[in-house]
């Protein structure tokens, strides 16, 4: 989007935007747009693999993420490895398998639509990063972790019985932070990845609802 579409636009979303407070509201001016961060913590009624698989499934997010309008993978490499184990309890060093994807992802709502490619890195099953590609996009910086731990837990604070099965639930902690290119960006985009940002939780919960149906409660 130029950026004369983008001020003629500007005018319509001045009533929303003004006097929004918030992680995304934008300093007075047109400045240099500063850093942008959001983080929230939730637990699914799924198992970790079953939630990583579904926040791994770039190729799909325009069938259920907010205002993500195409998600393509354009490459994608695989590696494995030893690293130091994340979780207390767990060998040292941990051998993960580890992929690298790069993907064009378009987000918005009319009128606003931007494209940016993404690098993501895929650490099966800990934790998935998205970082925008730098240069001639819509951000000078974007980075997004998703980041999963079984929950353990025991509703009568007795120690678990081993022969109960227990229901699984996996802790998903989402953080994102970036900053746009322009000012011009800053103002147009910010209704967008608000809802985007805030919504996002509930979105791939209902996408594991979808897949693995609703848990029975134990």
């Amino acid at each position: 989007m130029n950026s004369t579409v983008l001020r003629r636009h500007l005018a319509q979303f001045s009533a929303q935007l003004a006097g929004r407070r918030g992680f995304l509201a934008m300093p007075g001016g047109m400045g240099r747009p500063r850093m942008q961060t959001f983080r929230e913590s939730q637990e699914f009624p799924y198992t970790r693999k079953e939630v990583f698989e579904v926040v791994a499934d770039v190729d799909r997010y325009s069938e259920f993420v907010p205002m993500c309008t195409n998600s393509t993978v354009f490459h994608s490499s695989w590696r494995t490895e030893n690293v130091v184990s994340r979780e207390p309890g767990l060998p040292h060093p941990t051998t993960i398998d580890q992929r690298s994807v790069q993907a064009e992802l378009a987000v918005g709502y009319p009128p606003f639509r931007e494209r940016y490619m993404s690098n993501v890195v895929l650490e099966q099953p800990w934790r998935i990063t998205a970082t925008a590609v730098p240069g001639g996009g819509i951000f000078t910086h974007m980075c997004t972790i998703w980041e999963f731990a079984e929950v353990v837990a025991s509703t009568t604070g007795l120690p678990a019985n081993p022969f109960v099965q227990q229901a699984a639930r996996t802790k998903v902690s989402f953080s994102i932070e970036y900053a746009f290119a322009s000012p011009l960006h800053a103002q147009a985009a910010s209704l967008v990845f608000d809802k985007m940002a805030r919504s996002n939780m509930a979105a791939y919960l209902a996408r594991c609802q979808q897949l693995y149906g609703t848990p029975v409660r134990q």
